[in-house]
């Protein structure tokens, strides 16, 4: 899936404004009888944005790179050493054959 504020070349924190300046100065350049798969990209990427509710979708579930697997189990990790384990757990952990 494209991202986009990659495809308009905007931040993403572009407001609505923007984003349609941006999406008619695109479609200028990229009509769709000159460049009809740009021109998609262009258009599907403009309405993903200029949607409300899929916008806060996508900004509330977006994964970023502080969701990436190796910062998860760093936080994992970190959570672990701070927790204390009782006598009892610990012996009920080991093989004691």
């Amino acid at each position: 899936m494209t991202d986009p504020f990659e495809v308009l070349g905007l931040p993403v924190d572009a407001d609505p404004a923007a984003i349609r300046s941006r999406y008619l100065q695109l479609v200028r350049e990229f009509p769709p009888d000159r460049a009809p798969e740009r021109f998609g990209e262009i258009r599907h990427a403009y309405d993903e944005l200029s949607d409300p509710l899929a916008r806060l979708e996508r900004q509330l579930f977006s994964v970023s790179a502080e969701d990436s697997i190796e910062a998860l189990a760093g936080a994992v990790r970190r959570k672990l050493r701070q927790t204390r384990l009782t006598t009892a757990r610990l012996l009920s952990l080991a093989d004691l054959e």
